[in-house]
């Protein structure tokens, strides 16, 4: 059993990101690996050998211009095309991939933020759009700050990572990113099968907003876990959505929001056979609707729902999904069972 340890910082992205590049890697070099989120440090684990031999296939995994592009949205073509051959270099340069690895066998503290060279960028990580700030002295110019640094080879797995994982979705209003994270999670299964049928699924984001959109991904996303389960009992792949939302103004890309969104609601539906079908309703409402004029009220209502799912979320949901039943000029999007409603309310809080 080959084991690489790797300790958080508490950057969201940059943590989940660079676990996955890990990941990657190890799964390039063996044939499998598993990443697991055990607290305060990611395990990547393979039960087979690592072999540097196999290192000419991590093309397979350099994505295409536009993962890049995407991923480095903030900064200048000139400099795209720079950065990813100088990544691209460094991941197909075995002595560099050997180091980055031999530098996790043994669980170590956290990277330091800020004690490398290269930028961390706003489409990797929201957290880092501002910098840090510097020292203002009195009758000085107002200063943005300096931008966040992170040693080259942390940089060289997260960016390997938001390429293969990061969903990212936009339209006029904006982008919004989001990476699921590991809680035991087979690469094969994120990269191969499920991250490419999500792209499939969600075209975009949602007229209705940013929210329906991370609730429309977040359903497809557990479903996805069903579709490959492993076993007989539904066990998660994933414990969040860890998500960030941007927009431009003008030429430029501006953070708006970003945070954690929960997959707890969703999973303890996909473990209830009773329940478990009422899943694929709630993808058709967001998949239906989604470039759909007039109806921004039922999946802004079930998005909140599914985030929070308490009674009163829970009422004014059924209540806007019936009024559209009883409308015959409608999109119909079909009853529930009366069994269905009561299996879910047992999940739903006070």
């Amino acid at each position: 059993m080959n084991r690489y340890f790797l300790p958080k910082t508490g950057w969201e992205f940059f943590d989940v990101s660079r676990a996955y590049g890990v990941g990657i890697i190890v799964h390039t070099l063996s044939g499998d690996a598993i990443v697991s989120d055990l607290g305060g440090f990611y395990l990547i684990e393979s039960r087979k050998d690592v072999n540097f031999d196999r290192l000419e296939e991590i093309h397979r995994f350099l994505g295409d211009d536009q993962a890049w592009n995407w991923t480095f949205l903030t900064i200048g073509g000139g400099q795209r095309e720079k950065t990813k051959k100088r990544i691209v270099e460094l991941l197909k340069n075995t002595e560099n991939i050997q180091n980055i690895l031999d530098d996790l066998k043994e669980l170590k503290s956290p990277v330091s933020i800020g004690s490398g060279k290269e930028t961390l960028y706003q489409p990797m990580e929201l957290a880092a759009t501002k910098g840090v700030r510097d020292e203002i002295l009195l009758k000085k110019q107002y200063s943005e700050g300096s931008s966040i640094k992170v040693p080259l080879n942390d940089f060289v797995v997260s960016v390997l990572g938001h390429v293969n994982v990061t969903i990212r979705k936009f339209s006029n209003m904006g982008m919004i990113f989001t990476i699921p994270s590991p809680v035991k999670t087979r690469i094969l299964h994120v990269v191969s099968e499920i991250k490419k049928r999500i792209d499939e699924s969600v075209k975009g984001l949602h007229r209705a907003g940013w929210f329906p959109s991370l609730s429309q991904i977040a359903i497809n996303l557990v479903l996805e876990e069903l579709r490959v389960e492993e076993g007989s009992k539904f066990a998660p792949k994933f414990g969040s959505l860890v998500y960030g939302v941007m927009t431009k103004t003008g030429t430029q890309w501006k953070p708006l929001t970003g945070g954690i969104f929960p997959l707890d609601f969703l999973h303890q539906i996909a473990e209830s056979n009773e329940a478990r079908d009422v899943l694929n309703k709630w993808k058709n409402v967001f998949e239906w609707t989604a470039f759909r004029k007039g109806y921004e009220d039922i999946p802004t209502a079930l998005a909140e729902f599914i985030a929070n799912p308490n009674l009163s979320n829970y009422e004014r949901y059924i209540k806007l999904h019936l009024r559209n039943e009883l409308d015959n000029t409608r999109l119909k999007f079909g009853s529930y069972e009366k069994k269905v409603l009561e299996e879910v309310m047992n999940f739903v809080g006070v």
